[in-house]
């Protein structure tokens, strides 16, 4: 699935990732060199959020993040795409590490400010899981219901993404 807000993003490299997954391995060396600083100054420099509000989800949330109605649906939709299991696995303990630090805000709610914030606590940490996040922020909003308020968040977050990128390395 394709998510179109990559077209306005000028590097090829985070335009093709986003659009449908290709030149990945090279986008991840290319942000694996990038100063935590960088990070940090790139989210001062995120576009203002002027753009639709989230839908919000019809259901409480269960006590577990791995129990949320969105996690299992994609999920499933990486067992139906035939995602290899330590990939699904990897992804889906991103997602549900996203959903605990991100103070259990549900993934149907994430903004682009929320995943840059992520990306930051990440950096910062030293967690190894800055790729796994990206990469299952992009399945998720592919699949994501809400395409008014994905798509600008979309195009929000490349803006970051491109910002970190054009910060230059360490």
């Amino acid at each position: 699935m394709t998510l179109t807000p990559a077209a306005e993003i000028e590097n090829e490299r985070l335009r093709a990732w986003w659009n449908d997954g290709s030149d990945g391995l090279l986008l991840y060396r290319e942000l694996r060199g990038v100063a935590a600083e960088r990070w940090r100054a790139a989210l001062d420099e995120l576009p203002p959020d002027d753009g639709p509000e989230p839908v919000p989800p019809p259901d409480r949330p269960p006590a577990r993040s791995v129990d949320l109605p969105e996690v299992m649906a994609l999920r499933a939709q990486f067992h139906d795409d035939g995602t290899p299991f330590d990939t699904a696995a990897r992804l889906m303990q991103a997602l549900t590490q996203s959903v605990i630090r991100l103070d259990d805000l549900r993934p149907l709610m994430w903004a682009a400010d929320d995943i840059a914030r992520r990306c930051v606590q990440i950096v910062d940490g030293g967690e190894t899981n800055l790729w796994s996040t990206l990469e299952v922020v992009r399945e998720f909003w592919a699949w994501h219901p809400d395409r008014p308020f994905v798509d600008h968040q979309s195009r929000r977050l490349l803006a970051y993404l491109d910002a970190v990128l054009a910060g230059g390395g360490r």
